[in-house]
Formats: structure tokens, sequence, C-alpha cells
């Protein structure tokens, strides 16, 4: 059983309850909770909020429900992608191979104007050593919970 189906479940409610919520048709939602459908990265922040758990834990990345203390930071649009890998000293072309996607398709990550998958921004939580929650500016909070 998926996350996502997991949480429904514990909450007593109906796919149709969280579409609703979400402002999507039930059909998408459960796309999303059968994996048919990449989750959009707005979409699992709203997720988190409304289940008060971390998105690691929606993903599947760690156990632990707990929510990581909030960003400092609001009204971000995009994500931490450019300055992790900066930290690093990479290339976009580093990530973009590691990933096996274009360089140009990674840019787009990083400067906002294309939603990293779900599958990606998992990639590159586990490679840094980071939360999803971490490099979609949810916390400031840099270190991930216990992995999985």
């Amino acid at each position: 059983m998926n996350r996502l189906k997991e949480l429904r479940i514990e909450n007593n409610l109906l796919q149709k309850d969280i579409a609703k919520y979400l402002n999507i048709k039930q059909n998408s939602y459960s796309q999303y909770e059968n994996s048919i459908r990449d989750i959009p990265t707005n979409t699992l922040k709203k997720i988190s909020t409304y289940y008060k758990v971390n998105i690691d834990y929606i993903l599947g990345l760690t156990n632990n429900k707990s929510l990581y203390p909030k960003s400092k930071i609001t009204n971000v649009s995009f994500n931490r992608l450019k300055e992790v890998r900066e930290d690093r000293d990479l290339y976009q072309k580093d990530i973009a191979n590691y990933l096996n996607i274009t360089q140009t398709c990674y840019s787009t990550y990083e400067t906002g104007l294309c939603d990293i998958s779900t599958e990606n921004i998992k990639k590159l939580a586990l490679f840094y050593n980071l939360s999803v929650d971490y490099l979609l500016y949810v916390t400031d909070e840099r270190k991930p919970f216990n992995r999985k």
C-alpha cells in the first residue's frame, strides 16, 4: 500500500475528499495514489500540510511522519536545487547526467520553469542526503530523518 492511500485510509477519507481539498478531480488524485501520474511539487506540499506529515514520508524515504520545522523563507515559488548543487561544486551537466536527463531539462528545474518530477526530486534528496522538504523550501532543516 502506498503512503497516499495509507494516510487517506488512516484519516477515514475518500479519494474525492482529498481531491476536493486539492481542487483537482478525483480521477487525478486516484492516479497519484496508484503511481500512474506524477505528483506536482505544490500538490505534495499541500498534501504534507493537510496530513501534517513530511514530504519524505509521503514519498517513502523515511518512516518518520514528523514535520520538519517550517522554513523562514516564504513566498518561494522555486526550489533550492541550484544552491545545493553549487555548494557541492557541481555543474548542471553533472546532475543532468546523474538523473539521465538533458542539461536543458535540468536547468528548467532549477529556474522553476518546469516542475521537477517526483522520482527526480527523490533521487536528488538521496544523492545530496537532504530532505525533499528542504529542497522544496518547506523547511530550513537540511538533515533528513533516518532513511528507511
